[in-house]
């Protein structure tokens, strides 16, 4: 499938910081505003693209190319009636579609897994959907956001000045040709934008809706608009995975570094790499063993329980995401793992003499990595991903809390007993898991 996006506006609105450039051009957390866009359609599978241009067009399109440093393919149409509205923009571009086709605004960035979703729609010839959000406090501007009356799937009304309304229209359309006729038939009367033929469409109930459930977009038509959508995004950056030290605590620092990383040309595999070496550091500092020592490396640990948040929050921001950066990450985790524990074992030990600690520093490094061993062993033999049915929270957020406690409070046997405790407690589970389940799978 294609994606037709809309850059041939000047964008009234963001002159005063614009100054005469294009304002898909604007930069949004490391990206420009359109390259969010191209990149955002392409995780969700889009790789071809149609970008219909007018003000300031060829030095868009120079600067935009071919597509191909974005591994994509991208041809342009120019819209000489740019002041026109944006129907005529869509019009312009009717020779290069004849199958359903997705559309999009250079100034609307999104999750890709709306996308994703909207593109799965199968529509009847003479229908378009809309991707609509009943999160009626998503936007920052709402007089200046086209809104919509929704019911049973369908469009009912759409217009910017409606004073009842139940979604926003987020500007991603999946639309099949008819939307070229029935442009065509309001162009004729004078009437330019968008909204106008949807308009035809809402009257013969052929504008379907599409719920995106609260997954963030935002319109960038200012820019008090593109800090609303920075911070919208940062705080989208917590996984479904995240432990809940990391989405109460974690995430709050580790987004605000990302904040200024992601402008930079820090790569995620850079942090990556970065954080065993301060591990390293760590195990030094720790290894010496006297209270204060033990206060920095647990300042240390819990530093690098938030870091380590940054990698992936960069390679989602400036779609980054690589296979070899997924399964490099959990390596490095558990280096990073042994020298934080080794550390604080040798410095308890060289404190206290205590033999016990290096026992249990053994178990603790043995049921980190076993644990993990287990879910991978699973899907390497099964090919399904182990689900516990039986389980608790303590994953290495916590794992890393702890330890971090435990040094700073020089509590490090402890610290080593409540983490070797509870994470042999969750390999007990996930045996009883596994076999629970063996008898249900074919292998």
């Amino acid at each position: 499938m294609k994606a037709l996006i809309i850059a041939a506006g000047n964008g009234t609105r963001m002159q005063p910081v614009t100054r005469g450039r294009h304002k898909s051009l604007m930069n949004l957390l490391g990206l420009k505003i359109i390259e969010r866009v191209i990149l955002g359609a392409k995780e969700a599978g889009i790789n071809e693209f149609v970008i219909v241009t007018g003000y300031k067009g060829k030095i868009f399109q120079r600067f935009i190319g071919d597509g191909s440093k974005y591994g994509v393919d991208i041809s342009f149409v120019q819209n000489d009636d740019w002041e026109k509205a944006n129907g005529l923009s869509v019009l312009k571009a009717k020779h290069k579609f004849h199958e359903n086709f997705v559309l999009l605004m250079s100034d609307h960035v999104f999750d890709y897994h709306t996308l994703k979703r909207l593109i799965r729609i199968k529509l009847k010839n003479d229908e378009c959907a809309l991707a609509i959000d009943r999160t009626l406090e998503s936007v920052l501007d709402v007089a200046d956001t086209t809104k919509v009356v929704a019911h049973c799937g369908r469009v009912n009304t759409i217009g910017k000045h409606l004073e009842k309304y139940n979604a926003y229209d987020t500007g991603m359309f999946l639309c099949s040709p008819v939307i070229f006729k029935v442009l065509s038939q309001t162009t004729r009367k004078g009437k330019y934008s968008l909204t106008n033929g949807m308009n035809v469409l809402v009257g013969k109930s052929k504008l379907r809706t599409f719920d995106i459930r609260g997954n963030f977009w935002s319109d960038c038509d200012t820019y008090a608009d593109i800090k609303f959508a920075e911070n919208k995004l940062l705080k989208n950056l917590s996984k479904s995975a995240d432990g809940v030290v990391s989405k109460r605590f974690n995430r709050k620092i580790s987004g605000f570094i990302t904040r200024f990383l992601v402008k930079t040309s820090v790569t995620p595999n850079m942090i990556s790499f970065l954080i065993p070496v301060m591990a390293i550091f760590s195990f030094f500092i720790l290894s010496i063993g006297s209270q204060m020592s033990f206060i920095l490396g647990g300042i240390l640990i819990q530093f690098l329980s938030i870091i380590d948040g940054c990698d992936g929050e960069i390679s989602r921001l400036k779609f980054q995401k690589s296979v070899f950066g997924a399964w490099l990450d959990p390596i490095l985790d558990r280096y990073v793992d042994m020298f934080l524990i080794a550390g604080m074992a040798y410095g308890y030990w060289n404190a206290t003499g205590n033999d016990i600690v290096l026992f249990m520093a053994v178990m603790v490094i043995f049921a980190d990595v076993l644990q993990d061993y287990m879910s991978a062993k699973f899907f390497i033999i099964t090919g399904r991903k182990l689900r516990a049915s039986l389980d608790f929270p303590f994953k290495r957020d916590m794992r890393m809390l702890v330890l971090a406690i435990g040094a700073v409070t020089g509590q490090v046997l402890i610290s080593f007993f409540i983490f070797a405790l509870f994470v042999n407690l969750k390999v007990a589970l996930k045996i009883v898991n596994v076999k629970r389940f063996s008898n249900q799978i074919a292998i």
